[in-house]
């Protein structure tokens, strides 16, 4: 069964699930969009950034696990009409999502749903990826919030095995490769972390220009949460180095 975007309760952005005044009427012509990507590659963000936009309304993970609901549902909640200043509507969603359904019909529905613009958010060093999923589990720290300190202690280093940094390049190399495959390539745009951090303004208007709206400039109260360099975050830094001298993912080490 093919999704359909239709009419539904219509949704302030700042409202989240509470649905505004009836006599409000809504709309379905915005571009519906996605946010593909991995866990740790500054989607919170690029997030935040979208959600500056006054005419730009993007949800968080709302696939992580469906916990028995039928996905058809909760598109037809997220594309359902949007208030008249929406322009584009979208959300989160990571290449292994939903946690809970094997079958992954969303994906299906999603690849079927035309037009639909996909912002393929990446991280060009994906050990920095790596190593920030590490830290914050071991932490159970997500974000960072620009007004807060920053924590700087040993605790913060992590280890890490050759076949664990092997499998974790091989498997999101894989998934980057396959998500880009799922969708039309004039309707997916890639965005880099790594330019989200140094050259914000210019990437942001690549976004606005690709989601069809006027660009302003990005704000966000997040910031980077590892700053230091991997050798400090890596116990076994040099190791590692060494191990990985001679591959493909050596690059990685320079940064």
């Amino acid at each position: 069964m093919a999704f359909r975007p239709t009419g539904g309760n219509l949704k302030n952005k700042n409202d989240g699930e509470h649905p505004m005044e009836a006599h409000v009427s809504g709309h379905l012509n915005f571009r519906r969009f996605i946010v593909l990507t991995r866990s740790r590659t500054g989607s919170n963000m690029l997030i935040s950034f979208l959600n500056s936009h006054p005419h730009i309304y993007a949800e968080g993970e709302i696939f992580n696990r469906l916990h028995g609901r039928n996905h058809l549902d909760i598109l037809s909640r997220v594309y359902g009409e949007q208030a008249p200043h929406i322009k584009a509507k979208g959300f989160k969603i990571f290449y292994y999502h939903p946690l809970d359904d094997p079958t992954r019909q969303v994906w299906d529905s999603l690849m079927n749903l035309d037009p639909l613009w996909v912002i393929h958010l990446k991280r060009r060093n994906i050990l920095r990826t790596l190593v920030s999923r590490k830290i914050a589990g071991l932490r159970d720290v997500w974000t960072a919030r620009s007004d807060e300190g920053r924590i700087l202690d040993a605790k913060k280093a992590v280890t890490f095995t050759v076949q664990e940094l092997d499998e974790g390049f091989k498997q999101t190399r894989e998934w980057e490769i396959d998500g880009e495959k799922k969708f039309e390539k004039d309707r997916l745009i890639s965005v880099y972390y790594e330019d989200l951090i140094s050259n914000p303004e210019s990437t942001f208007k690549q976004i606005t220009d690709f989601l069809g709206v006027a660009y302003v400039t990005p704000k966000t109260i997040l910031r980077k949460q590892n700053p230091e360099s991997l050798k400090e975050l890596i116990t076994n830094y040099n190791e590692l180095k060494t191990a990985f001298s001679k591959t493909e993912w050596q690059p990685f080490f320079k940064a």
